[in-house]
Order: structure tokens, then sequence, then C-alpha cells
């Protein structure tokens, strides 16, 4: 008994001295200080913490990130002015890009772009929450973005993984609309709050499950879920997935054109898409799975189901090909892209805006722009 005491409390000593020298450290999203950017929403899940700001950091990149009064990145919006267009982009953790600093991101080299061809004045709104997908983000121009009087939403979709993402939180349409989280145990809670509060245990739980993703061929025949999206003969709950998506982006669009707001699409492509490395890593774990993945067959595969809703549509996929060294427009350590990305695809935005939104009659829309594939 008394050695069994021993080793918990040097196994606390250690435990609680990682985790001390974490927190001081930083350089994580399980960091307290990142943590605090996101509070929970019972009619979304979770959301942006009106009024929080921190400082970001890795190895890689450092970054100011403020939230405003409404709930999104970026200055205080006030009252929309006479005359002044919004332009408001729904996304995941591509579009928040806490990786670089604000005047950076693609969102604000849009409004640079667009205010600079002028003559109207546009403010541009970054919508995008870290672990959204295609239902939350349906959600969140309900409750938070619709009131911000958007003239244009621009509905980014990363292809790596919205048919999981839009499987996944399916129960939220279902659910009571003022309470959209599942209920748990208080068990679960408990250990849910226990590895949210704790870097030691959030950095355990990344590195575990980054793990499994590399050795589940070794241990089954199957693939990550993400990566069935680029398989050859896909499982049936990519196309499911799909389908949600398209139903959920659908009801947004009608939700918007009754408030004159008009809905673009903008397909996101992954890494794998652009870094030879990457594609042969992964392609490599699937083979070993038994399984074949096609490169650009994520993006292939949502430009076909999205194709029906006749909205503007701008593949980024051949934009961001067309580029030199490609794989320099995202970070080494991560999903997400560089300033040199954000200024390819803010140049790319403009364009798009531009011929896709140009006549300022609201509740139209184009089904045959260029950029749509």
């Amino acid at each position: 008994m008394t050695r069994l005491l021993t080793l918990f409390v040097v196994f606390a000593l250690g435990f609680g001295v990682f985790e001390a020298g974490m927190r001081v450290a930083g350089g994580s999203e399980a960091a307290p200080a990142f943590q605090r950017l996101f509070m929970q929403d019972p009619r979304i899940g979770h959301r942006l913490r009106p009024g929080e700001r921190t400082h970001f950091a890795t190895p890689e990149f450092a970054a100011d990130i403020a939230i405003n009064s409404a709930g999104v990145r970026g200055d205080e919006l006030g009252a929309k002015a006479p005359g002044e267009r919004r332009i408001a982009i729904l996304g995941d953790s591509i579009v928040l890009s806490v990786q670089v600093d604000l005047a950076t991101t693609f969102a604000a080299r849009l409004e640079r772009h667009l205010n600079e061809a002028g003559p109207a004045r546009t403010r541009v709104i970054n919508g995008g929450v870290q672990g959204y997908g295609p239902i939350e983000e349906l959600l969140f121009y309900r409750h938070v973005v619709s009131g911000l009087e958007p003239d244009v939403v621009l509905v980014f979709v990363f292809v790596a993984n919205d048919a999981i993402e839009a499987i996944d939180s399916a129960p939220k349409l279902t659910a009571d609309p003022g309470n959209v989280a599942p209920a748990t145990d208080e068990a679960t809670f408990f250990a849910r709050r226990m590895v949210r509060r704790s870097m030691v245990l959030q950095t355990v739980r990344l590195r575990v499950n980054e793990a499994l993703d590399w050795l589940r061929p070794d241990a089954a025949p199957s693939l990550s879920r993400p990566l069935g999206t680029y398989a050859q003969r896909p499982p049936a709950e990519v196309a499911r997935g799909m389908a949600i998506t398209r139903d959920v982006i659908g009801t947004l669009a009608r939700e918007a054109a009754a408030r004159g707001t008009r809905v673009g699409l903008v397909l996101v492509p992954a890494r794998l898409q652009l870094n030879d490395t990457d594609f042969g890593h992964l392609q490599a774990t699937a083979r070993a799975a038994g399984h074949e993945l096609l490169r650009d067959a994520a993006t292939a595969r949502f430009a076909e189901a999205l194709a029906p809703l006749g909205l503007p549509m701008l593949d980024l996929l051949p934009v961001l090909k067309a580029q030199p060294d490609p794989a320099d427009l995202f970070f080494r350590e991560n999903i997400h892209f560089t300033p040199r990305g954000h200024a390819v695809v803010g140049e790319a935005l403009a364009a798009f805006v531009t011929s896709a939104f140009a006549s300022p009659a609201p509740g139209t829309t184009t089904a045959d722009h260029a950029g749509r594939k």
C-alpha cells in the first residue's frame, strides 16, 4: 500500500510539473489562453467568446487574436453604414486562421482588394470558428451572422472532412433548438472537462489520435474516416455526408435569400492535394489498408454534389496548383495557409466576388460563372 501511495505521489508530482511547464511555455491549442477563445453555446455547441483576446505562438508562427463583441474575429463592426456592403465568410479553422495576424488573413486581404477597386465601402466578416462543419455554420449563420446584415455569404467547404463533420453533427438539426449539445452522464462530462483543462492530457489525446490514424491500417483494413473522402471506393458515409452538406447549404441559401442575402461556395483543398510528400505518406498508409487514394477525388465529389444548388462556386484547387511551389502555401506543422497562401486566396476571392456578385440586386444567383467546377 505504501509503495502504491509513493508511486501515486511521484506520478502526481510529475504530472504537475509537466502541466505547469506546458502552461508557462504555451504553444499549443490546449493552452488555457487559447482555450479561453471559446465558449459553450447551447444553440450551436460552441463559438468564439465575445471580447476575448490572446497571443498564440508556436515555433512555426505567432499571431495576436482578438474577438469582437459580435463574437467573430476582427475589429468592431458597429451599425451597418448607409451604402456599406458586408461579406461574411463561414467556415472552420481555415477561415479563423489563428496562425497569422488579422491583417494577413485572406478575409482581410479580400476586404482591401475590394475597397481598393471601389467605389462601395466593403466590410468582410471573418465568421470562421475552430471545429465547425456545415451544420454548425448554418446554426452560426442563424444565431449570429444573420444579425450582422451581410449582403453576401461565402461558405467555405473544406473537402477533406466536411462530409464526416456533417454526419457527426447531424443530430443537432433535430435537437431542441435551445440546447443542441447532446446529454452526457456525469462521468463522461467529468472526463471531458479534465481533458479540456489539462494541457498534458490535451497533448496526449492529440498525439494518440495522430498515432492511431497512422497505425490503424496495420491493425485493421480500414482508413481514417476523412481519408475515405479520397478513396477510390469511398465508404457509404461519404456520399451521405455530402448529401447532408448539400441540404444544409441549400437551407442556408434559402434563409439568406429571404433576407436579401446571396450565397456563394468556396471549395478548399487539403494540403495533401498540393504536397507530394503528404500524399505519398497517406497513399502508402491507404495501400497498407487495402485501399487506393485518388488525390483530388474529394474536390471533384463535392463539386458534383453541390452543383445542383446552382450557387456561384469557386474551386481553389486549380488556383493553388498554378502557384510556384504550391506546397509552401501551407505551414509545415499544420494544414493551414501561410501568409503567402493567404495572399493567393485573398486575390482569388476578390476576383470571384467581383465576377459572381457584381450586380447590386440582392437575391440572385449565378450558376455558370468562371471558377465553377
